[in-house]
């Protein structure tokens, strides 16, 4: 296990180092779920997945209204993400 720090800010933010991110493939706009146990956090980020590789390809002979279908997405995705968090407490 490799040793890499990093320091907070006064706003709570924390840089990823530049050899993290590109180890890890990390790009701009990436998400992470935060992971507490026992004092310790362990931040991992969310896997992406493509809407296509999610629900499979959409045909539709009406108009598609591409906002609530975002908004749909998220917050289904939310709901996951705090149920997964809060499975690992």
């Amino acid at each position: 296990m490799e040793l890499v720090s990093g320091k907070m800010t006064s706003k709570g933010q924390i840089t990823i180092p530049k050899e993290l991110r590109e180890k890890l493939g990390l790009s701009e706009g990436d998400q992470f779920k935060f992971l507490i146990e026992n004092n310790e956090v362990r931040i991992e980020p969310v896997k992406k997945k493509l809407l296509s590789q999610a629900i499979g390809r959409i045909t539709s002979e009406e108009e598609i209204d591409l906002k609530k279908m975002r908004e749909a997405a998220y917050e289904e995705a939310s709901k996951r993400i705090l149920s997964e968090g809060l499975e690992h407490e």
